[in-house]
């Protein structure tokens, strides 16, 4: 059911207030409210304001729309003839006289489109002819707002957004009948069904998306989903819910599958309560009260602003410095403004690029369109080309000629713009042109279809780096760096404030306006660069203005490798790596453009599916019922899914029963045996080959001509079957009790119940897919004084607006975890699906704050994490027993922490400065650009992407980062817009003594600064210039703030993740409704070592609750028993596990009960100086080098001596991958292989000449797609080192590639550089002693426990045991024969 939303969506005047102080005290307002009460808070929201109008754009014209009534059922022929006899006078030919391929379908013209068929135009006149107009605007239904359809253009118009909600309902269906504003009137009387279930479908509400976005980033705290997209017939939001008695009443079966009830609609930026508790800083004691600011919530009394929108601040709001201003739920706004989330089925596609050529509704999907040339993309459809061009009979379309004007401009539709017509005195049959050079925005033919390629769900399934489409075809998003001299133009761009406006409405990437591809004619060709591309290959779908790039086989440094490579090798498969200068890694000699299905071309393995490279479409796994839904509401893709692999391919066990078997399907399945193609065969057929073995037959619904022989798991098993894959009857048929005895063995012999990998236990894909797509993290600025539109609701405008931009998208981070509930829990891979860092600007544009992580609705940090299907599955490529478990190689520590959840310090995230701890204080120095992208300064994508800038740096100022302004007041058009000035400034704080640790988190820093204590700084305001102090101690008062613990002589502090979490907020309550598990309890303190105290807890949770006047910290515990901490220098925190070195060397403290921590261990060694965890082993620097600790029992390392490398004085140490870091005094940046940690060497010692020599603490983090080393160098100061980048190491792209140091930058300090904070874990969801701290975006899913853990590397006795990745048949058991056999 859909029913129109009680009120539309802005606040009443006198709800405002109320709203208002609810954004102000989120975190109290949320904690206690129940389920009811947030939907009261909902209704609230969207309660109207009558006032409220578009700010600009096209007047609607008045119209007066004649009554059509709904298409019947059937008719006679004579009706169908009255109906279409005056559209046929100009249509002299169609595609599908009913747009039905079937004959029996009666339908004229009128039925569907309405207008008036009694009415006869003469097109041997010309369509440009005054009586042929006057003719066909009687004829037709006439739109309210003419110029942007661009009427009497029949193309779609670009970039619509939400024109459709504020178009009249009766031209929406004369134009498309099939938007589900109106398609119950064209379609109702054949297909209500479908039509109510497709409303209800996740495709439509986007339910996914939004929830998603919602709760884990704070907004609100259900994880299941609550908002979600659709509207009424005149366009307004609407409730949408499930089917029931009564409707939105479901059952505790229908439950437990995954429906939902029901859903709303999101509410408005302005009148959501922000999920973060964020404090921006405006600059002081400035009057903009008559500026009339729009960034904030609506003010509610209208006294000052009684004429403006909404979204203007509370009154005095923000304008008297340090205040709670800008209180903005970023996300949300972002959603609702850009194409982060956009489309759905509720809207056309942008109809500008390849990939987004499409209508709404039904048609989104039946009406085909021509997006990608790529056969395997595409098959038939792919020879109509990618620029939406019609391949139809109707004269009135084909005639008409694509634009001499430039993609990006619509003309007339009379002779420019969408399509030249023909002209009076040219017959209407007199030869259409070629379909390339046809006007776009049609579709190929004029007729519904089942046979619906790929490319045409491309449109809408291609979430940037995230959504599983991208990877079933073997992309992912494009990082910026790869190929950038092809991509980024050589001569730096300075766009205007109206250039950046016109890219980022179609493509809401920051970066996108200084690029080539800013540019819809470059981006449309950007597949044509391919031949001369080194580092990657382009797709042909640019949807959403955005690039694809491909991905390869490598081995786990990055080396390309051809069809017989081992993906789980170091550089040692030399006759199977492909070398990166080889010409026909790409394509082979002879090789065309495009390949057909069933091929890979070039000597390197392009990872697309397997089913996509054969030719298998989306529709050929994903029958109707998937595209349509089954009438319930779900959240969550995989609930809404009725197919499942064993439907198709079998078990182990058994052959396919072709009954579907996901959580969507029917308690009895449905028969894909019944399924027919449109050319009348079976789908599915079963047959017998020469020997009697049975073989199951499926045929393509696309190309009639291609048919494959399905793979059947129990024939893969079989040793007897020409099918046998030793492999996958391993992986299969593996006995649990194998890692007992060390047999390992296999097979039909072994019991079911012994199976290590049960089908209910593991999802089919854990093992078969090949890679995963991962977002890092993306960051969201908003910007508070920009006038821009929304692309949902009603498409008004407001003064803000936020970019979205990737920064990390990775392809090897293969991640395990638990399952949703409705999945059984299964074990499955997981997948990094968001990580927003949010900046925001004020309306004067200076920067307020910058890249803070939101928290989550629970209270885990929003850095989220998800079970994820990525659609990879090869038959080679697949995952191997040492990407799970111990290597007998002992090769494989690093990816353990990957596949675990651990982190790998690799992907971190230090964003715009590097915070660096002085001798006697501490710097924020700037590293970054802030726009985007948020290049590193120095380094390769700098000079590509801002080549000006990179100059500036290297010639200017000698790669030094130092205060400084660069810009001009004045451009070539005396304006300040393009080259605005830009001041950077090195932000000093200074303290009482060493600031030996601090940390970033969130907005403090927590330092400790030796006889100065432990204190927690508020950094919120470092980028804000105007404001009077950028680091404070105590932002609002000292009597409301003191974030200060006095102690003797603080040395280091340690918290249980660096990524912001609020464990208030995990209620009792709420851990029910969303089945979430609650923190451990470290996660309430900071960990802080002194060296006469030893060690000091303080609960930091005060800063995380949303409250103010509540800021004061206390000691929780002071520990030191028998002084074993004296001298505590150096802290590491492994869940409720710390290492501390210490005068008695390596103290390790069992921290379960924070309250009563537990001595656990003391390994002697001389000076012991830091320590650095990966997964089973700790490295702990002393005198004598950097020496290993096997810590398998976390509470029990056990020294491993022949692993010590000796060195003259090692400091700090940091383990990333297959690298561990040590800063090395002397000896400058010391790195050393550990990829076997048993075995480890020394890699490299770098000084770079001598300029690095005195190196006290090290950081690696990534940046778009190199790695980069931070180096605090003593007496020199920081340092900033390149590790790899496409000009320096080809392989850039592996799980590990050998890095290649390059300095590109370097600041002075005021003091000697002793540490460095942390940048932010992107790829640590839990602790080794099993803690959560990230959120899981489904409903009962999470990383492993400890034991869980365990399970992968100990048997039962605790010992660990190690696999190879080698097949060996002495395991083989065969069945077991019965009785009398």
């Amino acid at each position: 059911m859909r029913v129109r939303f009680p009120f539309p969506s802005f606040p009443r005047k006198r709800e405002s207030r109320a709203l208002a102080a609810q954004s102000r005290r989120w975190i109290p307002a949320f904690a206690g409210m129940t389920a009811g009460g947030w939907l009261l808070l909902i209704a609230a929201s969207l309660a109207p304001l009558a006032m409220l109008n578009a700010s600009g754009g096209e007047k609607p014209v008045e119209r007066v729309y004649a009554v059509t009534p709904p298409a019947p059922m059937s008719q006679s022929a004579e009706a169908v003839a009255a109906k279409s006899d005056g559209c046929q006078s100009c249509h002299t030919a169609t595609d599908e006289t009913s747009m039905h391929a079937t004959p029996a379908v009666m339908l004229g013209c009128t039925d569907c489109h309405g207008g008036n068929a009694a009415v006869r135009g003469n097109p041997d006149l010309g369509f440009d002819h005054p009586d042929y107009a006057a003719a066909r605007d009687a004829a037709h239904v006439l739109p309210k707002y003419p110029e942007s359809w661009h009427y009497p253009s029949s193309a779609n118009p670009k970039r619509t957004y939400a024109l459709l909600n504020r178009e009249a309902p009766e031209f929406i269906r004369f134009v498309n009948p099939s938007d589900y504003r109106v398609v119950r009137e064209s379609c109702g009387a054949c297909h209500m069904q479908t039509i109510e279930a497709a409303e209800r479908s996740i495709m439509a509400s986007g339910a996914m998306l939004w929830g998603g976005a919602a709760y884990n980033n704070g907004i609100v705290p259900f994880k299941n989903y609550i908002f979600g997209e659709a509207y009424t017939r005149d366009g307004e939001p609407a409730k949408i819910v499930s089917p029931g008695d009564p409707p939105g009443q479901l059952t505790p079966e229908q439950k437990a599958r995954g429906a939902l009830a029901e859903l709303y609609p999101m509410p408005q930026w302005q009148v959501i309560p922000p999920g973060d508790i964020f404090r921006v800083f405006e600059r002081g004691g400035r009057n903009i009260n008559t500026q009339f600011p729009e960034i904030g919530l609506p003010n509610p009394t209208g006294s000052i602003q009684r004429l403006e929108e909404p979204g203007r601040p509370d009154l005095k709001q923000s304008n008297r410095g340090p205040g709670t201003g800008l209180r903005v739920a970023i996300p949300v706004l972002n959603i609702h403004k850009t194409r982060l989330n956009d489309p759905f089925m509720w809207f056309m596609g942008t109809n500008d690029q390849p990939g987004d050529y499409r209508h709404s509704g039904c048609a989104g999907c039946h009406v085909v369109y021509a997006n990608d040339r790529e056969p395997r993309h595409s098959l038939i459809y792919a020879k109509y080309g990618r620029d939406g061009q019609s391949a139809t009979v109707d004269p009135t379309i084909a005639h008409k000629k694509k634009s001499a004007h430039g993609a990006d401009d619509h003309g007339d539709g009379h002779g420019n713009g969408h399509g030249g017509l023909i002209q009076p005195g040219k017959k209407i049959d007199a030869g259409h042109p070629a379909i390339g050079d046809r006007e776009s925005g049609h579709p190929i033919r004029h007729t519904f279809t089942r046979a619906i390629p790929t490319a045409q769900c491309m449109n809408c399934h291609m979430h940037q780096p995230n959504i599983f489409l991208n990877s079933y075809l073997g992309y992912t998003m494009w990082d910026y760096e790869s190929d950038a001299p092809a991509m980024w133009p050589k001569q730096q761009k300075y766009p205007t404030a109206e250039e950046v406006h016109k890219v980022l409405e179609r493509n809401p990437e920051g970066a996108a306006p200084k690029g080539k591809w800013a540019d819809v004619d470059f981006l449309r060709n950007v597949y044509d660069l391919n031949p001369d591309l080194k580092d990657t290959q382009f797709a042909d779908y640019h949807g959403h203005g955005w690039n694809f790039r491909a991905i390869f086989k490598r081995d786990r440094q990055g080396n390309l490798l051809d069809a017989k490579g081992n993906m789980a090798s170091y550089g040692t498969e030399k006759d199977h790596i492909v070398d990166p200068k080889d010409p026909e890694k790409w394509r082979r000699k002879g090789e065309g453009k495009f390949v057909e299905p069933g091929t890979n071309p070039g000597k390197t393995v392009h990872m697309m599916d397997i089913h996509a490279e054969k030719g298998l479409q989306c529709a050929d796994c994903h029958f109707g019922q998937d595209s349509h839904g089954n009438g319930f509401i779900y959240g969550e893709v995989a609930n809404a899914i009725e197919i499942g692999c064993k439907d198709c391919h079998g078990t182990a066990d058994d052959y396919p029963t072709l009954l579907t078997s996901g959580p969507a399907a029917p308690p009895k399945g449905n028969n894909l045996a019944l399924l027919r193609n449109p050319d009348g065969k079976r789908r599915f057929e079963w047959y017998y080959d020469a020997s009697g073995r049975r073989k199951l037959i499926q045929r393509s619904i696309v190309d009639p001509s291609l048919e494959w022989e399905v793979s059947l798991v129990k024939d893969a098993v079989d040793a007897t079957s020409p099918h046998f894959n030793a492999r996958a009857a391993r992986a299969k048929l593996m006995s649990r009790s194998g890692a007992e005895d060390g047999s390992f063995a296999f097979g039909p012999g072994v019991a079911k119940e012994d199976r290590a990998h049960g089908e209910s236990e593991m999802a089919c894909f854990t093992c078969h897919l090949s890679w995963t797509t991962s977002c890092g993290g993306c960051h969201l600025p908003i910007e508070a004084n920009w006038k821009t539109s929304m692309h949902h609701y009603e498409g008004r405008e407001t003064r803000n607006f936020a970019t979205y931009n990737p920064q990390v998208a990775r392809d090897e981070m293969f991640q395990l975890g638990r399952h949703m509930t409705t999945k059984g829990n299964q074990v499955a891979p997981v997948r990094s699906t968001s990580a927003l860092v949010l900046s925001s600007t004020n309306i004067n544009r200076e920067r307020i704050y910058i890249q803070q992580p939101p928290i989550s609705g629970i209270g885990f940090s929003s850095q989220a994490f998800a079970p994820h299907f990525p659609h990879t599955v090869r038959k080679t490529e697949t995952k191997t027993c040492s990407d799970c478990h111990l290597s007998e190689r002992d090769d494989n520590n690093a990816i353990l922490a990957q596949t675990l959840l651990l982190g790998t310090n690799y992907v971190n995230f230090v964003g715009l400065n590097a915070w660096t701890g002085l001798e006697d204080g501490f710097e924020a120095v700037r590293v970054t650009e802030w726009d985007e992208p948020q290049a590193v300064i120095g380094s390769y994508l700098q000079k590509y992407a801002y080549p000006d800038y990179w100059r500036m740096h290297v010639e200017d100022n000698k790669r030094e980062l130092k205060n400084w302004v660069r810009g001009k007041y004045f451009d070539g058009k005396a304006s300040g817009e393009t080259r605005a000035i830009e001041e950077f400034r090195n932000i000093v704080q200074g303290t009482k003594d060493r600031v030996g640790c601090l940390q970033l988190r969130g907005e403090y820093m927590f330092v400790a600064e030796g006889r100065g204590g432990f204190r927690a700084y508020d950094v919120a305001s470092v980028a804000n210039k105007g404001f009077s102090e950028a680091i404070t101690s105590a932002p609002f008062s000292p009597l409301g703030h003191d974030t200060h613990i006095k102690s003797k002589n603080a040395t280091c502090v340690a918290l249980p993740t660096n990524q912001p979490i609020a464990p208030t907020r995990s209620t009792p309550e709420l851990r029910k409704i969303n089945q979430e598990q609650p923190f451990l309890p470290i996660y309430n303190y900071a960990a802080v070592t002194d060296s006469e105290e030893g060690l000091i807890l303080v609960n930091v949770n005060t800063l995380a609750d949303g409250e103010f006047r509540n800021n004061f910290f206390k000691r929780a515990v002071t520990w030191n028993p028998d002084g074993v901490l004296r001298g505590a220098r150096h802290i590491h925190l492994a869940g409720e596990i710390a290492y501390i070195t210490a005068d008695a060397g390596l103290i390790v403290v069992d921290l379960a009960e924070p309250l009563k921590p537990k001595l656990a261990a003391v390994r002697p060694l001389r000076d012991a100086r830091a320590s650095a965890i990966q997964f089973r082993y700790l490295w702990v620097s002393d005198a004598d080098g950097v020496k290993l600790f096997d810590v398998t029992n976390l509470r029990n390392p056990v020294a491993v001596p022949q692993a010590t490398v000796p060195l003259a004085d090692a400091r700090r140490i940091y383990v990333a991958r297959t690298y561990a870091y040590v800063a090395a005094k002397a000896d400058g940046l010391v790195i050393l292989n550990v990829t076997n940690p048993l075995k480890p060497s020394v890699y490299k010692k770098e000084t770079f000449g001598g300029q690095m020599t005195d190196a006290e603490d090290v950081i690696v983090a990534s940046t778009n797609a190199s790695a980069f080393a931070y180096v605090a160098d003593g007496r020199n100061g920081l340092k900033v080192i390149q590790l790899t980048s496409p000009d320096s190491q080809p392989n850039f792209y592996g799980f590990s590639p050998p890095p290649m140091p390059e300095l590109i930058a370097w600041a002075k300090t005021p003091s000697p550089a002793l540490a460095l904070s942390k940048g932010l874990d992107r790829d640590r969801a839990v602790d080794e002693t099993g803690g959560q701290m990230a959120v899981f975006g489904r409903l009962g899913s999470r990383p492993f426990t400890r034991s869980e853990m365990e399970k992968l590397f100990l048997n039962r006795k605790g010992v660990p045991y190690k696999v190879s990745d080698e097949v060996d048949m002495k395991g083989w058991r065969a069945p077991m024969k019965m009785p009398g056999e």
